[in-house]
């Protein structure tokens, strides 16, 4: 019974101090509290370098690829720090030539251009830089996407007799444009220019599932392929005292947290108390004379050894 006692008063004196320390000065987590903090919607603006060919190589109808400017617009949705979905729209044209060639033609054709009336996809984007133990935020982030698409384009060609023929409504049944879908891989690097704009950099790989891209079909098997390198300014939409989430180090921000005064001061708070509650228990299960019953609740503190004893600590006669 007098064990059961003391265990009881141990557990009530320290429930009774912890609750007093969460009540007078209970941390505030600032890191995670969901993505609400954050801008997650964004509007870019870019353009760059069209080219029918990709870096990764492959075979191409065209000898000599050459270069036209593009520009694309997109919208993403960052629905994590890491991981986000965009959509993208791209015009501009693709053309090359053949003017390597010892006679400026091969298979029939000296050269392409092909009007690209859209390039509309959606993708998925994994920030590869966004775990930094450092910083808080970044200044610089990396990525790479990939997603699936629709390419609407007009191919049109000259040929052997310098002829030029254009395939804009003439071709698959006679529509304006040829309708073909395709895959875009990337990567990427992002610039903080400030809390809601970024510059982006980017290079997308476009694999198109058909071979008349470029108005000249060599095999059923090949596929065409083209590159656009581009450079870009995004918007962050929504609030302006929100940072956009992409920035987002949640990793960094709980060390930071960890590492804040007010929660260093209140964790040392409770190490004095607990210290203090510890040597309060040991103070109430003292037992001077040995009886059994602690000194707190003994009412004959002295009794010689080996006497019996009631449960207040008096000699049983």
């Amino acid at each position: 019974m007098n064990k059961t006692l003391n265990l009881i008063v141990a557990t009530f004196l320290l429930l009774t101090s912890v609750a007093f320390a969460q009540k007078a000065e209970k941390p505030k987590d600032k890191s995670f509290v969901g993505t609400k903090q954050y801008s997650k919607y964004s509007f870019g603006i870019n353009t760059g370098i069209l080219v029918p060919k990709v870096v990764l190589g492959g075979s191409n109808d065209f000898n000599t690829a050459e270069s036209n400017f593009g520009f694309g617009i997109s919208f993403r949705d960052q629905i994590t720090h890491a991981f986000g979905l965009q959509s993208n729209l791209l015009i501009g044209t693709i053309s090359g030539n053949n003017s390597d060639a010892t006679t400026g033609i091969v298979n029939g054709f000296k050269s392409f251009s092909t009007k690209i009336a859209y390039g509309l996809d959606l993708r998925g984007i994994v920030n590869l830089g966004s775990v930094d133990l450092l910083h808080k935020t970044h200044t610089l982030n990396f990525n790479a996407s990939l997603g699936y698409g629709i390419l609407a384009y007009a191919p049109s060609y000259v040929n052997a007799s310098s002829v030029f023929v254009d395939w804009k409504g003439k071709a698959d049944n006679g529509n304006e444009y040829v309708k073909e879908a395709y895959i875009p891989v990337g990567v990427g690097a992002k610039f903080k220019m400030s809390k809601n704009i970024n510059f982006d950099l980017a290079y997308t790989m476009n694999f198109v599932d058909g071979d008349n891209l470029d108005a000249n079909k060599v095999t059923n098997t090949a596929k065409d392929k083209f590159s656009y390198t581009s450079v870009g300014i995004e918007f962050a939409l929504g609030t302006k005292t929100k940072t956009d989430i992409t920035w987002a180090n949640p990793a960094a921000l709980k060390y930071d947290d960890l590492n804040d005064p007010t929660l260093k001061e209140n964790v040392k708070k409770l190490k004095t108390g607990t210290s203090a509650l510890e040597t309060s228990i040991e103070n109430l299960k003292k037992d001077t004379d040995g009886d059994g019953v602690a000194d707190h609740l003994d009412k004959c503190p002295d009794t010689p050894k080996g006497v019996k004893v009631t449960g207040s600590g008096r000699p049983i006669k």
